[in-house]
């Protein structure tokens, strides 16, 4: 492998895993599938919780490792679904809807919200001071009830842009 100067670039070192702390937590994962390799992404979600918050190519070597797949497939999951950050992110993630229903409902302006409060200059970004990481999202499945965001993991609907800065005023 190369970088884009053309030089040698090599892969990352995996880190042990699962560390002790989640290894009983994984291993159950792992034993409810009829292949490791369909165990993939809630072993992702507990590393990425037991990590900070993202999976770093460390991380994701050792992830890969223990699955027995190839760090490509990980990587490949990483960077496809919008769940998983493969950079380090804020304490607090602020996700807000971008689908049609949400959108015309006000998610949009919901975004701006969320962006102005955090101080990110963009979703994706955590913010200058590591609270916040505001994300588009697609459908968070609460059409019925739009527009939606999840702070937290916690879904939140029919939310204003005066709840939405209440729910972040709320996070520590």
């Amino acid at each position: 492998m190369t970088s884009t100067n053309g030089a040698p670039v090599s892969p990352p070192e995996a880190v042990e895993f699962p560390p002790k702390e989640i290894k009983k937590e994984c291993d159950e994962i792992v034993a409810r599938y009829p292949t490791r390799m369909a165990a993939c992404l809630p072993v992702l979600h507990v590393a990425q919780r037991h990590f900070g918050g993202w999976v770093s190519p460390e991380v994701e070597a050792g992830v890969a490792e223990y699955l027995g797949v190839s760090d490509s497939h990980i990587r490949g999951l990483l960077t496809f679904y919008a769940m998983y950050n493969d950079k380090p992110a804020g304490r607090h993630e602020v996700w807000v809807c971008r689908t049609l229903t949400c959108w015309l409902l006000g998610a949009e302006k919901l975004r701006e919200t969320a962006l102005a409060k955090s101080g990110c200059e963009k979703p994706g970004m955590t913010s200058p001071d590591g609270k916040f990481l505001v994300k588009n999202m697609e459908c968070l499945g609460l059409c019925e009830a739009a527009p939606a965001v999840f702070v937290d993991g916690k879904p939140h609907v029919n939310v204003s842009n005066e709840q939405l800065e209440k729910l972040m005023d709320a996070c520590e």
